[in-house]
């Protein structure tokens, strides 16, 4: 089994954490309409990032906010890095 390495996949958490569950989600875009894949996607990121944010004191974005940064990265060569490091920045420790 080989392992391949992905250019785009950021390095550190939270943001690996959420282009790891986007990526895990897409793997099942075969048979799904658009529609669905963009939803369940979206719910993937969101539910990801809110359950990294409870385990580390961070705050955790609201769906609108992981559905705009999904908006602003379309288009883009490295999507989903562009997507998770944009939600990622949202996830600021509490008390700041």
């Amino acid at each position: 089994m080989s392992i391949e390495y992905d250019f785009f996949r950021p390095r550190q958490a939270p943001a690996s954490v959420l282009y790891d569950a986007f990526q895990e989600e897409a793997l099942h875009r075969k048979g799904r309409d658009v529609e669905e894949w963009i939803r369940l996607e979206l719910e993937a990121v969101h539910r990801a990032a809110c359950s990294y944010a409870a385990m580390h004191g961070l705050v955790s974005p609201s769906m609108e906010d992981v559905a705009a940064a999904e908006r602003i990265a379309r288009g883009s060569v490295d999507y989903g890095s562009k997507w998770a490091l944009m939600v990622a920045e949202k996830m600021v420790k509490l008390g700041r």
